[in-house]
């Protein structure tokens, strides 16, 4: 284990090292070359690329017998924008593949595909967006901890929202939304999920809006699960509460009815805040309570959680970030309770609008009632990111 440990060093000195090197060289690179492809006056299209090493010391998030690991991803991708963020209408498409190669004689590699696309349209008497993603993952959580494999999955999304200004004071807005986790492997339980949103603001205030919604979801699962719909009735608020705080929240009932066993009811909440501490430094926060489901199946689970986030402009070039947050799951079906807790913090560094490395190191420590799945993990990430 020491002589493992001592070589993972070694390695990860080294890609640190090479790591740097590219990222200093790229703005000499690409000085000698006008990369950015415009197709017209208002959209562009980009190559990007992320190169990035992770030393893990945890890959399956064990209770003990923990198995580490030197992770060396490769992401290059094609992004296309057309439109800004003061235009109408704007339209996001990006593609990339992730080539995912684990050291230390883990046979883990994967190939992993990755897409996105946004477009929105605001006239500010009509706004629609629409969004859909498409991801692969093949990393533990919660809820798939102290395995000796990974779980490959594929999550689908798709998300489209309108509202209507109805006059001056009042509008509406309503929305369809679809998520599906497909699990690659048998053994686990996969979800989907339709979901519709229903809302009414009334603005009190020039840049403040009260809300009053409703939220119906369908929720569908594979063998092991209990299907299950949902319905949330909230009340809330958006908009700028003073001249540094804004943000959205909302409250209320939250009910789960499965498709046999008792109705589940609790608190629901759903909510984002950015304070600006000052012209440079911005803090987060956020509070929700929902219901989900795990891989494992069942009725699922209750889910509140909060996090805590912080970032500031060092000086034009350098960044930092920092997060703390807290996560509980607590099982319909069973006795078991999850308390997880994590922080991130981060230093970035942008040699320009295209160039830029980042290092993070992240903690992550769930404490279950069921002693074997409680887990600690530490994870140091270095990369390098360009777009041209």
């Amino acid at each position: 284990m020491y002589q493992m440990l001592s070589a993972a060093r070694r390695n990860m000195a080294r890609v640190f090292t090479s790591l740097l090197v590219a990222a200093c060289l790229l703005p000499a690179l690409t000085e000698r070359a006008y990369a950015i492809v415009t197709l017209s006056d208002n959209s562009e299209l980009f190559v990007t690329g992320t190169a990035s090493v992770a030393a893990n010391d945890n890959i399956f998030l064990s209770n003990n017998n923990e198995k580490s690991a030197l992770i060396f991803d490769l992401i290059p991708g094609l992004s296309y924008q057309s439109g800004n963020d003061t235009s109408i209408e704007q339209t996001k498409v990006s593609v990339s593949e992730d080539f995912q190669e684990y050291a230390d004689g883990v046979s883990l590699s994967k190939q992993l595909t990755n897409a996105d696309l946004s477009s929105r349209y605001d006239d500010d008497k009509m706004k629609l967006n629409f969004i859909a993603s498409f991801n692969q993952y093949d990393q533990p959580e919660v809820g798939l901890q102290n395995l000796d494999f990974l779980v490959e999955r594929d999550v689908t999304n798709l998300e489209g929202t309108g509202e209507v200004q109805f006059s001056d004071k009042s509008s509406g807005g309503v929305g369809v939304n679809y998520n599906d986790t497909d699990y690659q492997k048998s053994g686990f339980t996969n979800w989907s999920y339709v979901e519709v949103p229903v809302d009414y603001y009334w603005k009190v205030e020039p840049k403040l809006d009260l809300s009053a919604g409703f939220r119906y979801r369908d929720n569908t699962v594979g063998t092991g699960g209990i299907d299950s719909q949902n319905y949330y009735y909230n009340v809330g608020a958006r908009g700028e509460f003073t001249p540094d705080l804004t943000g959205e929240f909302d409250v209320g009932y939250n009910e789960l009815s499965p498709s046999h066993g008792g109705t589940q009811s609790s608190l629901g909440a759903d909510s984002k805040f950015i304070y600006a501490y000052s012209p440079k430094t911005s803090v987060t926060v956020s509070l929700n309570e929902d219901y989900g489901y795990s891989a494992t199946g069942g009725e699922g689970y209750r889910q509140p959680n909060a996090s805590i986030g912080v970032t500031s402009a060092l000086t034009e070039q350098w960044s930092a970030d920092a997060q703390v947050s807290y996560a509980e799951y607590e099982y319909i079906s069973t006795p078991q309770r999850d308390d997880f807790y994590a922080a991130q913090v981060g230093l970035s560094y942008v040699f320009d609008k295209n160039i830029s490395v980042h290092g993070t190191y992240s903690y992550g420590k769930d404490n279950s009632n069921i002693a074997a799945d409680s887990f600690t993990s530490n994870i140091f990430t270095l990369s390098a990111s360009f777009r041209y």
